[in-house]
């Protein structure tokens, strides 16, 4: 997808506050975790020290948040999945590429760096930068080439329409981040809720108010649906599910985010489990 160039940022709104929820955490030893791991950590932190473990279970799946604190004295966190494989990784600004720096750079004329995390889940490389104005904590999210892909908002600054959608699905629950993304397709809104059980949905609204998508998981899909998405996925790895709301083939597909043979792995399937192909 074309993005957004950073520069646009300048025409952004300002600063504000969103209501977060807190992902359940449980503080575990090095011993108490699964070999693959402890393997990952132990790599991380090299002759340095190795600080707290903690759980995290979300949506059913789980990682390992952990702190470490190199020889130097400089502290940072990593975040492993339950596989072994290395989620995300605190950096420094001069870690990062040129172009990601430069729109940091930008970024912190209105704040104060707090901290970046290079994302290493997802299939292209991102970096969640978090900065702080007047105590306030605003998170954006940007490409390796420096192109800003979402930005933290709060309801009141999104449309009437994005507004009005946001409430019919939250149905009495409670909004926990609200980001805004830029892309070809133009502007929409990535919502993250929890219900009155305390159960996470997920979906995104166009800038016109309308449901894009809304994510589900492998248990939820119908049978023939899940029967496609195992044959296809194979050995791989499934990064998201996605129930969309804009036709495909005249149908409303299942859009599947994945990672196989170390590639992404991206695809669309049926309601009624046809393959519909792979995704750009």
């Amino acid at each position: 997808m074309r993005l957004i160039p950073f520069a646009l940022l300048a025409i952004f709104c300002g600063w504000s506050v969103a209501t977060f929820g807190d992902e359940p955490s449980t503080a575990v030893a090095l011993a108490e975790i699964p070999a693959a791991v402890q393997k990952t950590i132990q790599d991380q932190t090299g002759d340095g020290k190795l600080g707290d473990i903690d759980k995290i279970s979300d949506g059913g799946e789980t990682a390992y948040d952990v702190e470490l604190t190199a020889k130097n004295g400089q502290e940072r966190d990593v975040t492993v999945n339950e596989d072994g494989t290395l989620s995300s990784v605190e950096v420094a600004l001069a870690e990062t590429p040129a172009p990601v720096q430069k729109s940091i750079k930008t970024l912190m004329s209105n704040g104060g760096l707090e901290s970046i995390n290079k994302n290493l889940d997802d299939s292209e490389i991102t970096y969640d930068v978090a900065l702080t104005k007047n105590g306030r904590e605003k998170d954006f999210t940007i490409a390796a080439d420096g192109t800003l892909l979402s930005a933290e908002v709060a309801l009141f600054e999104t449309p009437g329409a994005v507004q009005a959608t946001i409430a019919a699905q939250l149905n009495g629950g409670k909004l926990e981040n609200l980001d805004k993304n830029f892309d070809d397709d133009g502007i929409s809104y990535d919502v993250e809720t929890a219900g009155k059980d305390g159960r996470e949905k997920n979906f995104t609204v166009a800038a016109g108010g309308g449901l894009l998508s809304v994510e589900t998981t492998l248990a939820e899909l119908p049978r023939p649906v899940r029967k496609t998405v195992k044959n296809q996925i194979g050995e791989g790895k499934i990064l998201e599910i996605d129930k969309s709301f804009v036709a495909r083939r005249g149908v409303l597909p299942y859009e599947v985010q994945g990672m196989k043979d170390g590639q992404p792995f991206d695809f669309s399937v049926g309601p009624r489990g046809r393959f519909l192909g792979m995704d750009d």
